[in-house]
């Protein structure tokens, strides 16, 4: 049976990021791989210099790193493109300047990897400049990665979470605490267009985008009616401002045990189901989900712009 091969690199400069990367893919041509390189704008035009070859795929991570679902799904993607053939990634995550929250969802995102493509024949090098990079994204690569990379080669990393741990590490971290201020609304009707009305006088008069806007009606809708349907009585919707983020928290009474991985891969089409939080996920960047014997919280965060 075919394995993924998932390693890490924390590099120090960029000459160090070329010596392992420009390798690395012509290693993947020369195999006949199907070969993608997701980096920083500034290296594609270094790396296509160095490798030399039209045959692999660049792609700028500042757009493919947007968010972790929109990330599996450009991924799985590129896989079903190249359908039988071995995949080989080079991957530079770009999630520096991202906030605690956010951190740990890339974290989870890259403990996803492990387990969803668990069976692909694949190989994929992540590398990170540990210049200035945020020390929490440093713990997570090492938790994240079954082997590392130095300068001796790849080895086993004896830090290696399973997944599973890795998820509950990151649900048990409490949200943070609503605003005392924040404006709040009790929502026990179906039809939710006072919902969608209260959520979206707020987003305008913080200036979120038209299309932000939508995205964020459709998404509070799903979450909205999936606790009106399933969970318990009250269900509340409060919505706040932080900085350029627009917040939304919508709670109730009920306790939800998800499996697997909800919300982080697409639904099976041949399952009749609603919208789900596979496509809330694809719409907010930010979506933070805990569940507990006092109820279900699920936030959404997004930018004005």
């Amino acid at each position: 049976m075919t394995k993924l091969i998932h390693r890490a690199l924390i590099y120090a400069d960029h000459q160090e990021f070329l010596d392992a990367s420009v390798p690395f893919l012509r290693q993947g041509l020369e195999s006949g791989d199907a070969v993608i390189a997701v980096v920083r704008g500034s290296s594609i035009d270094d790396l296509r210099r160095a490798v030399g070859s039209d045959a692999v795929t660049y792609r700028d991570a500042a757009h493919w790193y947007s968010q972790p679902t929109r990330t599996i799904a450009a991924y799985s993607a590129f896989i079903t493109e190249h359908a039988g053939a071995r995949i080989r990634v080079l991957a530079e995550p770009d999630w520096d300047g991202d906030s605690a929250a956010e951190i740990a969802e890339w974290t989870r995102y890259e403990s996803i990897v492990n387990q969803t493509f668990a069976d692909l024949d694949a190989v994929v090098l992540c590398v990170y400049d540990r210049r200035g990079a945020d020390q929490g994204i440093l713990d997570g690569v090492v938790h994240t990665h079954p082997e590392l990379v130095s300068v001796a080669g790849p080895h086993v990393n004896d830090a290696y979470r399973d997944p599973l741990t890795v998820y509950a590490d990151v649900d048990r971290e409490p949200l943070d605490p609503v605003p005392p201020d924040a404006p709040t609304m009790t929502v026990d009707d179906i039809d939710l267009s006072a919902l969608r009305a209260f959520v979206g006088g707020h987003a305008e008069d913080h200036g979120v985008s038209s299309a932000r806007l939508h995205d964020l009606l459709v998404a509070t809708t799903e979450i909205a009616t999936n606790a009106i349907r399933h969970g318990l009585p009250p269900v509340t919707c409060r919505t706040w401002a932080e900085g350029n983020d627009l917040v939304v928290d919508v709670s109730d009474g009920g306790h939800w045990q998800p499996e697997g991985l909800p919300g982080f891969l697409p639904p099976d089409p041949m399952v009749r189901a609603g919208f789900g939080l596979w496509g809330v996920r694809m719409l907010c960047p930010l979506v933070q989900l805990r569940t507990g014997p006092t109820g279900t919280d699920v936030r959404l965060r997004v930018p004005a712009r």
